[in-house]
């Protein structure tokens, strides 16, 4: 039993695709390659004035194909994408990217599950989200965390408790000088149910931003960062209820929460990390309802909402304007049709609107930003 649990932890924790094709098994040793194509067409109209509309067409970056290798009490995975970043992607600076999404390799030692590798932290959203806009993380910033967020690390999973120590930026300590970076601690405790899917979640992470941060652009020395949610996913027969709560301060430095976050009625959102300023605090919460109509059709209905406040560039200093928290809101109705086991068509069409103060401009240079999305997301795993 205490076996199950522990593989039961990792599986939700690495959120790979459940469809699999096996290429080799003997001798204890097994070998399976996997792939996941997603691509996405509609049309967005921004509800701002003299906005411009615009088509949505293209591949999500999140289309994978891997290898998963299990040998004994070993696992392996290495896993290629179209497009990651490879770094914090924080105010919307610029990144290198790698077609390598994970590669890391596991021991399950019988008293826990020892992992070294990149693979996603232990603090993201694993099974609560559905709105597949914005890379699968539509309510991020809405109410929602990310959905997927992976780190170099080294982490210890026992009994649906992981904990990780993350290299936020990949790229730190790859040349010659020494990486100073204070590393970032991330974790989560998972209730899993009878059909190994996640019930209940909690987690969380904090970094400290020390002297020899190489991230000094971003922080100041000393400052503390964190976030902590939890999520609760009931089953009534075929109906769901999903449930996420959130708070956190400077957790949008890392990138796993979103500071005044906006749409403009784009595939992708925007947000307003760069002008909220330091200390800014993040609370949030969000919704779905979603129940099977038949085999092949589902229904889903997703509302969030999340307040962003207490910024730096946010608080009444004396001399300033101040501009208050800003009120980001959304809401999403999503038509799931499984077409075979590999399959799967979800038109969607979802509203967003984010609104500050009106003497203020930290949402797109503005006090408000909305916006109208529809569109289909195509997925074939196999």
């Amino acid at each position: 039993m205490k076996k199950l649990a522990i593989s039961s932890a990792l599986a939700s924790m690495l959120a790979i695709p459940g469809q699999a094709l096996e290429i080799y098994n003997a001798d204890e040793t097994k070998a399976e390659i996997y792939a996941s194509i997603r691509g996405f067409m509609g049309y967005g109209e921004s509800t701002r004035a003299g906005d411009q509309a615009g088509y949505l067409f293209g591949l999500q970056s999140n289309s994978q194909f891997g290898v998963r290798v299990q040998s004994g009490k070993f696992k392996a995975n290495i896993e290629f994408g179209a497009r990651e970043a490879d770094a914090v992607p924080y105010a919307g600076t610029a990144q290198s990217t790698t077609p390598y999404r994970q590669y890391w390799g596991s021991y399950d030692s019988g008293y826990g599950v020892f992992l070294f590798g990149k693979t996603n932290s232990p603090s993201f959203d694993n099974a609560f989200s559905s709105n597949w806009l914005n890379i699968d993380s539509g309510m991020v910033g809405f109410g929602g965390v990310v959905t997927a967020k992976r780190h170099v690390q080294f982490q210890y999973s026992i009994a649906g408790f992981s904990i990780g120590v993350l290299e936020d930026s990949n790229l730190d300590g790859w040349n010659a000088n020494t990486n100073q970076e204070s590393p970032r601690i991330a974790a989560n405790y998972t209730i899993n149910n009878e059909k190994n899917q996640p019930f209940f979640r909690i987690a969380g992470s904090y970094k400290y931003y020390n002297n020899a941060s190489t991230t000094n652009n971003v922080a100041p020395a000393g400052t503390s960062a964190y976030h902590i949610w939890a999520g609760l996913r009931p089953t009534f027969g075929n109906t769901f209820i999903s449930l996420v709560a959130q708070y956190g301060k400077n957790g949008y430095l890392y990138g796993e929460q979103a500071a005044g976050a906006y749409s403009k009625g784009g595939y992708t959102h925007g947000n307003s990390a760069s002008v909220v300023g330091l200390d800014a605090q993040i609370a949030g919460a969000k919704i779905e309802f979603g129940s099977k109509l038949s085999n092949e059709l589902s229904f889903i209905f997703g509302a969030g909402y999340q307040a962003t406040f207490k910024g730096t560039n946010q608080i009444n200093d004396g001399t300033n304007d101040n501009s208050g928290a800003i009120h980001s809101y959304a809401a999403f109705l999503q038509l799931p049709y499984k077409a075979n086991a590999n399959l799967e068509f979800s038109p969607q069409v979802a509203y967003y609107n984010t609104q500050g103060k009106k003497t203020s401009n930290l949402v797109n240079g503005g006090n408000k930003q909305g916006s109208v999305v529809a569109g289909v997301r195509v997925k074939w795993d196999f």
